[in-house]
């Protein structure tokens, strides 16, 4: 396989923490009240035993739809009650205000419709704000470049763009990529790619290091007057997820004495007939997802076709060299990684990562394959030289392949 020496180095994965996880368990019984609740106060079902009648059927449609605790153990979620807030009182669950009033979405206990999308918006801001003092702390080196990705909250500026004028970066241009969902860090790593290309070829001034930075607050979105299936998955699926990490020259990685993955190809595809299989839209009080069934059916469909002409544009040949390769597959659900293996013919230990940070985190959108990448980077049984195949699904239905190699 030939490589220009020179391709640039994905380095430097540092996911953040917001709020500690809450366990798959106990996420699943909240919601479900949370559910029955709403449902209850639309239909006006007052009495103790219709209460609870629709709390039994609501668990029963949990057990059934939602994401269990075996598939995921435990996921970060911002906007969701903690153990410290919880009382029972009456034999039913109370829920004291959060310590920081931004951090609530449901102000008033009889709105089951929560804070609109202007103040779910704002309160993004301010914990985003948050994260990017913890991601950056007191670093002096400021990148070249900042790319900020998320699908879960859009504000001008953006709290990246604050930071950046707070600490006086006046040469860091920040670019925002936005609303490509579970996908978002392939574009934003051509994008990455493209601007340090551009300056090597005499475009813009001197670049060594592009900073790319997730904030996806997924939590922010949830809706509790739906019962339907979808919103069922999702509440249970999604999970919060923050992480920055830099696209560098070699010579920056050398100097720095960073380890990483070197970039070699990158390809994306609309894929036909699927536009209306998953969707990510406004609407009044929160984003709304629209989730099909044929989501792994049109994956599976096209998957080897990507793959195998992905890999031929480096000169791979996927049939004879599939046994060496290592894959970063996105696990939008349960089923997408298992699916994928098996249509390409993997064995467990070349997807066992991201089957791994799908167990321990969720689906955290577009933070999720750089979690994966970083899971790749420390395998210490993923030998230098190794090429890892990079799978992201999204809105469109959109497929996008990435080929990096562990340095």
């Amino acid at each position: 396989m030939n490589h220009p020496s020179a391709a640039p180095l994905l380095v430097d994965f540092q996911p953040a923490q917001v709020s500690k996880p809450v366990s798959q368990k106990l996420a699943l019984q909240i919601s479900a009240f949370g559910l029955a609740r709403g449902y209850c106060k639309q239909h006006g079902i007052t009495g103790a035993d219709g209460m609870l009648r629709v709390l039994q059927d609501m668990r029963g449609k949990f057990d059934k739809y939602g994401v269990s605790a075996q598939l995921i153990k435990r996921r970060q979620l911002v906007y969701f009650p903690r153990l410290r807030d919880m009382r029972i009182a009456g034999g039913e669950l109370v829920l004291a205000s959060p310590e920081h009033p931004h951090l609530q979405l449901f102000p008033d206990p009889d709105d089951t419709r929560g804070a609109d999308l202007k103040q779910r918006h704002a309160s993004y801001g301010k914990v985003v704000a948050g994260c990017l003092g913890q991601m950056y702390g007191d670093t002096r080196t400021a990148p070249d470049d900042l790319i900020h990705v998320t699908c879960s909250g859009y504000l001008a500026p953006s709290p990246v763009e604050r930071m950046v004028a707070q600490r006086e970066w006046f040469d860091t241009t920040v670019t925002h990529s936005y609303h490509m969902g579970c996908y978002g860090a392939f574009p934003a790593i051509r994008m990455a790619h493209g601007f340090l290309a551009s300056s090597r070829a005499g475009a813009a001034r001197p670049k060594a290091r592009v900073d790319i930075v997730h904030t996806e607050l997924l939590s922010g979105h949830h809706n509790i007057q739906d019962s339907g299936i979808e919103n069922i998955i999702t509440m249970t699926l999604f999970a919060d997820g923050f992480v920055k990490y830099s696209l560098c020259t070699e010579e920056h990685a050398r100097e720095h004495g960073l380890r990483g993955l070197r970039v070699l190809t990158y390809e994306e595809h609309l894929l036909p007939d699927s536009a209306d299989d998953m969707t990510w839209v406004p609407a009044a009080h929160q984003f709304q997802m629209t989730l099909s069934i044929m989501v792994p059916v049109v994956i599976k469909r096209h998957v080897l076709a990507f793959v195998t002409r992905l890999l031929r544009g480096i000169r791979i040949d996927f049939g004879r060299e599939r046994a060496r390769l290592m894959f970063a597959i996105h696990p939008g659900g349960p089923k997408i990684v298992e699916h994928v293996q098996e249509e390409l013919g993997l064995a467990p230990d070349q997807v066992a990562i991201s089957k791994e940070v799908f167990r321990e985190n969720g689906n955290m959108s577009s933070a999720t394959v750089p979690h994966i990448l970083k899971g790749i980077l420390e395998e210490k049984a993923v030998k230098p030289g190794t090429p890892v195949v990079c799978l992201g699904f999204g809105p469109g239905l959109t497929v996008t392949g990435l080929v990096v190699e562990k340095t």
